[in-house]
């Protein structure tokens, strides 16, 4: 059965939302890249292959910002679909053309490396359902604070002190970093942890006026899923099981809340953390991944 190439339309967005939903029910992946405000931000423009009933059944994307992204429905792969979008995702970007899946293939890693591409960034996409879940204790010497306008920037500056030895963090200034984290953000959820320092028996600078030192925290949202958007942890507070406290507390406030399970993203070159992630509960659902040159 041959298909009829065409531009996608916003006439299509419920159609490439049931296209992406059977790639998501196929491969595994990032829940969200099914929700049809994510979907029209990644394909404002692109291509659609239709099949001969009319349904869509292969699409592709492109935004300068973000580059590429495409899907194929599982029952029509091998016919060359995924070589199609791909040139046309190269006609737009060209040879700085960089390509973005939310649930990666074997298939498709073979293809972007056929093609001169390779990974720059992958995270496994992993999921906890809290029923049975045991979820650790937050260490006793820890107070919590909940998010808020006045404590954002206790926040950001204990998102610097935990990520300033990743060399591939974004260098963000605070507008930046709380604008990213504020999509979907649960205050409730969302924790920094806090201990006196007379209990450090350390001298800390600029928290003499708090007494305390922030020493992790924990960004909960809701994006269709529960999420868990991101955890630190300065590296002096490392290695007590902080960073496993604070996303079991983060989840346990989900869980009362009546959500039945959690997703979060951890990055591939980040072993340890994924570790962490299993022992709460999480297990992995799917790969999500970005190639370039």
């Amino acid at each position: 059965m041959s298909v009829q190439w065409r531009p996608l339309t916003d006439e299509d967005l419920p159609q490439l939302t049931g296209l992406v939903a059977r790639v998501l029910a196929a491969d595994g992946g990032m829940p969200l890249a099914a929700d049809p405000a994510f979907l029209r931000s990644r394909f404002p423009t692109g291509l659609a292959a239709v099949g001969p009933d009319g349904a869509l059944v292969a699409a592709a994307g492109y935004t300068v910002d973000r580059g590429g992204t495409g899907a194929v429905d599982p029952d029509w792969r091998g016919r060359g679909l995924g070589t199609r979008l791909l040139d046309w995702q190269f006609d737009q970007g060209g040879d700085a053309l960089v390509v973005s899946t939310e649930s990666l293939t074997d298939s498709a890693d073979a293809l972007f490396r056929a093609r001169g591409l390779r990974p720059i960034f992958g995270e496994d996409v992993m999921r906890i359902a809290f029923e049975g879940a045991p979820l650790d204790a937050t260490p006793a010497d820890v107070s919590l604070t909940e998010w808020s306008d006045e404590v954002a920037p206790r926040f950001y500056a204990c998102w610097i002190a935990s990520f300033r030895d990743r060399p591939t963090v974004p260098d963000w200034t605070q507008d930046q970093w709380v604008d990213w984290v504020s999509d979907g953000l649960n205050p409730q959820w969302t924790l920094l942890a806090s201990r006196r320092v007379e209990d450090r028996g350390v001298e800390v600078r600029g928290v003499e006026d708090r007494g305390v030192e922030d020493v992790g925290f924990v960004v909960g949202g809701e994006e269709g899923d529960a999420w868990i958007v991101q955890v630190g942890v300065v590296p002096s507070a490392r290695g007590a099981g902080l960073g496993a406290g604070l996303v079991a507390e983060s989840l346990r406030r989900m869980r009362a809340d009546g959500k039945a399970s959690a997703v979060l993203d951890v990055n591939v070159n980040n072993p340890g953390a994924a570790r962490v992630y299993e022992r709460l509960g999480f297990h992995r659902i799917g790969r999500r991944a970005r190639y370039g040159r």
